[in-house]
């Protein structure tokens, strides 16, 4: 309903929870810089150099966290100036994205044994109860707001989209209708909401995880060889970047992918 009354309404819900979730994430790292550090949260060089496949494997659930910088382009259009806001803006998501999740990884190491991590399915919990004398129940409110807030962004980053394919597609018109009083996509909204409550009742949290990131990589890799095509054209297109930065783009996102299936296999 939120994301079906507007774009604003949205944001500001998002906002919300956003800093309702970092603000636990805060919480985390601060319990696990304050607990007794554990007997081995600094690895020896052997077990550095003996985990190369479960680390790869890991890295595209890794990269399941940060998914949603991306799809700050879809709303470009609700922005003002976006050639200059928009890459500033993904750049200062990474970044801090980064930032967040690479001390709450020393945290939780430094607090809690790696096996006992492992093992639980609750591992910040974990860290929380380890550094405090309270119990994961504000945690758990949080991991709450952390879940709505994931639903509420991708369906409004996913609608439109569903709205600009509905547009350019004449077989998928009907996706392209805006509602009248809120001036949102609301079928291709509904269409998102269903798929994505589908998706959670039937998958795992990891399989889904891992599906996505992959699906995502996939994306990259597709975008950034189009974009490299795109460089050979002439007249040159408006939108410009160096030659390299498309070649990255597509060897990172094939590296990612291949590591994980690697580490996997």
């Amino acid at each position: 309903l939120v994301a079906a009354r507007g774009v604003r309404e949205s944001l500001g819900f998002a906002a919300t929870l956003t800093a309702v979730e970092v603000g636990g994430l805060v919480m985390v790292i601060v319990a696990g810089f304050l607990a007794a550090p554990s007997a081995d949260w600094q690895a020896p060089a052997s077990v550095a150099e003996a985990v190369p496949g479960p680390l790869a494997a890991a890295t595209i659930l890794a990269f399941f966290a940060f998914i949603g910088f991306e799809d700050m382009v879809n709303m470009a259009e609700e922005t003002r100036e976006p050639a200059r806001t928009v890459p500033r803006a993904i750049l200062a998501a990474l970044a801090l994205t980064g930032l967040l999740y690479m001390l709450v990884a020393f945290a939780a190491v430094r607090a809690v044994p790696v096996a006992v991590l492992a093992a639980s399915e609750q591992p910040l919990a974990l860290v929380w109860q380890a550094g405090t004398a309270f119990g994961p129940g504000v945690l758990a409110a949080i991991a709450v707001a952390a879940a709505l807030n994931g639903v509420l962004a991708q369906i409004v980053m996913a609608a439109r989209v569903l709205l600009g394919i509905g547009r350019r597609v004449p077989a998928f018109s009907a996706l392209a209708a805006i509602d009248a009083r809120f001036g949102t996509p609301v079928r291709a909204t509904l269409l998102i909401g269903v798929a994505l409550i589908l998706g959670a009742l039937l998958l795992p949290v990891a399989t889904l995880a891992g599906i996505t990131s992959g699906l995502l990589l996939l994306v990259f890799t597709a975008v950034n060889l189009a974009l490299l095509r795109l460089k050979g054209r002439t007249p040159r297109p408006a939108f410009s970047v160096p030659v390299w930065v498309p070649a990255l783009g597509a060897a990172l996102s094939v590296g990612a992918l291949g590591a994980a299936m690697w580490g996997v296999g």
